[in-house]
């Protein structure tokens, strides 16, 4: 969605900040063969003395590591700056062909949706029945770490990246490392292996400044929190200076970009493009319709410039007031009509992707069938189509549910509209500018994107 994009040397003295490994004083160890599993709780340490193969037999930097990343394209930057800081310590890394050869398991979770969480677990699970060593990263570490499952294994939180080299060789080393105390947003100017050494994932910010009712998302990520244009801008040129050709910028809610520091999201993203090669393209992450709202035409101007795709992802959820406000999601379906409407008249070639949440708690049919009226008038032409899940911890778990059957057969309906239109008819026939920056499945073919990121195979 891998290419050792990034070397150099290894730091040897990374191990110095596990300061808390021995206790003052204490210049005992155990006998051969016997480590002392050291347990983290906000890099507190609980001793307790178990058999693991001999600590000092252990070569560090030499072992083979196995990465899966679960979510959104934030906790793909996230994997790619830890799979860019194994690398550069000299670890390999392999992919899920040889998985089971490997000598560790870096799981990087999404808690944004149950089934996503629950396949984390089975892979958690499944290298334990293997025997593998397991590292868990991402935002069920970070919101839960309490979680029944995660007892016992290592875990690295979202703000402590920079430290994933430790945590490994710690975990190899049998012992249990949890490093989850929120410190400064992970530098940018960190090595990277890129799942596609022409594209580069950029986190623009961390974080939002919703409270929907759904999600967890601020549990583990936190309130916003916005790197400077400036350190995005030396991203960016040392990106590019590497090759790279498309530029993503990701976040929990792009559009709140800027809003702690003092800036703005199209602000930001003219100071990128004005550093963009000719013939390379940026594009602009999920936006929030309540601050869209506020730079409309700003954006507008932005999705028009030859460098950037015109393309944008704002949620909509549901089509009904009633359920935004139960959502706590902060805009009204006329707010979201208006960015849709602003951005598909003064845009040529617009995409409009969008999400809607089926069977959230309390919807009514007549709620239903007004999302399905915005999905038929707009013909979204990518519509993200998820049942509402309940994520412990978060204020709809406790709402009343709408009956599994129902739900189902509200996501068939969903599925049925947007099945019974083309949304790219309008293209067929025409020429198109287009960068090719991926090969498809069969090796052969490139896989490629218009202006509007209509992807051509």
């Amino acid at each position: 969605m891998d290419a050792a994009d990034d070397a150099g040397c290894a730091n040897n003295d990374a191990m110095d900040d596990i300061e808390d490994m021995k206790a003052p004083g204490d210049t005992t160890r155990p006998p051969r063969g016997v480590a002392r599993r050291v347990r983290r709780t906000k890099e507190q340490v609980v001793g307790e003395v178990v058999e693991v193969p001999d600590p000092t037999s252990v070569v560090p930097g030499v072992q083979s590591i196995y990465v899966k990343t679960y979510g959104c394209s934030h906790n793909h930057s996230d994997s790619e700056y830890m799979c860019g800081l194994l690398a550069q310590y000299g670890y390999s890394l392999v992919g899920e062909a040889q998985r089971q050869d490997a000598d560790l398991w870096l799981i990087n979770t999404c808690t944004v949706k149950n089934p996503s969480q629950e396949h984390m677990q089975t892979d958690i699970g499944r290298g334990q029945a293997l025997g593998k060593p397991v590292v868990v990263a991402g935002c069920v570490s970070q919101g839960d770490p309490e979680l029944k499952f995660l007892t016992g294994l290592s875990i690295v939180g979202v703000q402590q990246l920079e430290r994933v080299v430790e945590v490994v060789q710690e975990t190899l080393k049998g012992n249990t490392v949890q490093l989850l105390e929120r410190r400064e947003r992970p530098s940018l100017d960190l090595p990277k292996v890129r799942r596609n050494r022409y594209v580069e994932i950029i986190p623009c910010n961390t974080g939002c400044l919703g409270s929907c009712t759904y999600c967890k998302t601020v549990h583990a990520r936190g309130r916003l929190g916005s790197y400077e244009p400036a350190a995005l801008v030396a991203r960016l040129r040392s990106t590019v200076a590497e090759g790279v050709r498309e530029v993503w910028l990701t976040s929990e809610d792009t559009g709140a970009y800027g809003r702690d520091i003092g800036s703005s999201m199209p602000e930001m993203c003219n100071q990128l493009l004005a550093e963009l090669p000719d013939g390379a393209m940026l594009r602009v992450g999920m936006t929030n319709p309540p601050y869209m709202l506020e730079h409309i035409d700003a954006i507008c101007e932005l999705l028009r410039h030859p460098r950037c795709y015109a393309f944008l992802h704002v949620p909509l959820q549901s089509g009904s007031d009633a359920m935004l406000t139960a959502m706590r999601r902060e805009y009204s379906v006329e707010d979201f009509l208006r960015v849709a409407d602003v951005l598909l008249a003064e845009v040529p070639d617009m995409t409009l992707a969008t999400d809607i949440i089926a069977g959230f708690p309390g919807e009514s049919d007549e709620d239903h069938q007004a999302t399905l009226r915005l999905v038929r008038k707009y013909k979204f032409p990518i519509l993200n189509i998820s049942q509402f899940y309940p994520r412990p911890g978060t204020p709809a778990a406790k709402m009343r549910r709408v009956a599994t059957h129902i739900v189902k057969e509200r996501t068939r309906d969903l599925t049925a509209v947007f099945n019974s239109y083309t949304p790219f008819e309008h293209l067929v026939g025409t020429t198109q500018r287009v960068l090719a920056t991926d090969l498809a499945k069969d090796q052969k073919h490139l896989v490629a994107h218009t202006k509007g990121y209509v992807q051509v195979p």
